[in-house]
């Protein structure tokens, strides 16, 4: 791996590939329409000992959701539909990387700032990804939302021992 393990980019690759982390993130995303590079984020910090306070998740989302919009979510769209096509895997592929990148880019934009506006926090990670699930308006993901919240934390509480 060509990134730094301390960099949120670096830690998240890292923490992607670890069982469980993959399949409940995704389901985050497709089931509950959480972002997962500020699940990825959020985890970060909290293996830092840090997290956003309250009122610094409003401009988080804010910086993160046009990039969100307009760039990573038509290339998913596309790259999904791509990949039903048995005659277009090349462009799958490349389409794939390209998404890949953009979140990749987009990580290296949320750890600057990320930076600036986290704090010192001890909260649980569970707390933590539940006020970013909220904020989100993942509130609406009742049992099945806590579930996998539940699973992540527990994977990323498990990644976190191992890592240190």
């Amino acid at each position: 791996m060509s990134e730094d393990r301390d960099s949120l980019t670096g830690w998240a690759l890292d923490c992607y590939q670890q069982p469980g982390v993959m399949s409940t993130l995704l389901a985050l995303q497709d089931e509950c329409e959480l972002d997962v590079l500020l699940l990825l984020a959020s985890a970060w910090l909290w293996s830092r000992g840090r997290g956003l306070p309250h009122e610094a998740v409003s401009p988080v989302l804010a910086q993160q959701r046009p990039w969100q919009d307009q760039v990573i979510r038509p290339l998913r769209r596309v790259r999904r539909e791509l990949k039903q096509d048995a005659s277009a895997q090349s462009l799958y592929q490349q389409v794939k990387a390209v998404e890949l990148e953009a979140e990749l880019l987009q990580l290296r934009r949320l750890e600057l700032v990320l930076a600036e506006l986290s704090v010192p926090s001890s909260l649980p990670l569970i707390q933590q990804l539940g006020v970013l699930a909220q904020a989100q308006g993942g509130e609406e993901g009742g049992e099945r939302l806590h579930t996998l919240l539940d699973q992540y934390a527990a994977a990323v509480a498990g990644f976190s021992s191992t890592a240190a």
